[in-house]
């Protein structure tokens, strides 16, 4: 692009060979990152440095402060060394277990958590009714022919029918607000994400592989 227009197209080493000003804006982005990238590693050894040289407040001793940054270079850490100076940097991940946070942030992510206690009220009451039916079978029926039945048998088979109706749809209640605040989640997640990564700043692209990217969504 030039002055608003496209002044040339090609691939990447077909616009380096045809040396129209492209390899200068190469060469220019390549040294805008390692003076980043240098930056950054002398505020870090810097800020590592000894408590007499950053807290020094002699003004004619500027050469011993920049000496006392310069010198802890050389005791950069093999992995500070091998990161500086490059572009796309390696994938950092983190080993153990996940924690309470993760866990708790998923599950109040959607109406604060409100459909939760509904979720665990409708097991709840499931477990409850499910006991219930074969307590009133094993109490209503008789054990022998000899004892008489507690009621009719036609009472005794509408209530557990009526509680077995009503396990029934606390399992309904339970599978479709979990189903329900599942969807909401995944959704609220996706679109949090998106926002982020269309609101990220140039350096994370240019660091950060787009195959990566793609893979985390």
């Amino acid at each position: 692009m030039q002055h608003g227009k496209i002044a040339q197209a090609g691939s990447f080493k077909e616009l380096l060979k045809q040396n129209i000003g492209f390899e200068q804006l190469v060469g220019a982005h390549s040294q805008a990152l390692q003076s980043i990238i240098t930056v950054e590693v002398s505020n870090r050894t810097y800020e590592t440095a000894s408590p007499r040289v950053k807290a020094c407040p002699d003004p004619d001793s500027n050469a011993e402060q920049i000496q006392g940054r310069d010198e802890p270079e050389d005791d950069l850490s093999p992995e500070m060394k091998k990161k500086e100076g490059r572009l796309i940097q390696d994938e950092e991940r983190e080993k153990g277990s996940i924690g309470k946070e993760v866990y708790l942030s998923y599950l109040t992510i959607v109406k604060r958590g409100a459909l939760v206690p509904v979720i665990l009220l409708a097991q709840s009451s499931f477990q409850v009714l499910q006991i219930a039916s074969n307590y009133w079978m094993a109490w209503a029926c008789p054990t022998s022919s000899d004892a008489a039945p507690a009621a009719g048998m036609d009472f005794v088979l509408l209530v557990y029918v009526l509680l077995s109706v009503g396990g029934s749809l606390c399992v309904l209640v339970r599978s479709t607000v979990s189903a329900k605040a599942g969807l909401l989640t995944a959704e609220k997640l996706f679109k949090k994400m998106l926002h982020n990564v269309m609101r990220a700043p140039m350096s994370f692209f240019d660091s950060t592989p787009t195959g990566r990217i793609l893979n985390r969504v």
